[in-house]
């Protein structure tokens, strides 16, 4: 008797757990596009990602994680289908945005990576040094780039008498057009203190 309930065990282990879930179809069966523009992207703009899918035999338990900026895929899905997001380009470097099909009612988490594109990033600014400027010099570099000037500060710093000791963002920090950059202006301490 435990001869054949051993055998039936056995029978019974080789069907995958996800033979029988409907949507596991279409996510064999499915492909997509996406693509984003403009190409390369522009640092401090948006861009738009737009995706397109397909496949045979598609349920409400198929979905599609879009995976990269701009997207969470741990806690969005889409319907198989199209779609478009804006996305704010506030990163340097390339980017890739990812289109997976997943079966949601699979057992096993089936899921088939679809399509990619990766794009780079143009026309990235950096925060200028404005170290040993007067406060009118650093307003009008700060100008000349596309920043402008926030929150003036002082601190005691004898190298630094009326000049900017120090600045945030620091200097070469990749910066949206239009943010501003604080600065501190040095001065000479309190008396009786003085400097050497």
């Amino acid at each position: 008797m435990l001869v054949v309930v051993a055998l039936l065990a056995g029978a019974f282990a080789v069907t995958p757990a996800y033979a029988d879930d409907p949507g596991l179809n279409c996510a064999l069966t499915a492909t997509a596009t996406v693509s984003v523009s403009p190409s390369p992207v522009v640092f401090g703009q948006n861009a738009q990602v737009q995706w397109s899918a397909d496949g045979v035999n598609c349920f409400s338990e198929d979905a599609l994680q879009i995976s990269g900026p701009g997207f969470d895929p741990a806690t969005e899905i889409f319907p198989v289908g199209g779609g478009s997001r804006a996305v704010f380009v506030g990163f340097t470097g390339t980017a890739t945005w990812d289109v997976t099909v997943v079966d949601l009612s699979s057992d096993t988490g089936f899921s088939r990576h679809l399509a990619s594109v990766t794009t780079s990033v143009s026309q990235v600014t950096t925060v200028p040094d404005l170290t040993g400027d007067t406060l009118a010099q650093a307003r009008q570099a700060l100008t000349n780039e596309g920043y402008v000037l926030g929150s003036v500060g002082s601190v005691v710093d004898c190298e630094n008498v009326q000049r900017v000791s120090s600045q945030s963002p620091s200097a070469g920090t990749p910066l949206v057009r239009g943010s501003s950059v604080s600065i501190d202006i040095g001065r000479r301490p309190a008396p009786p203190r003085q400097c050497n």
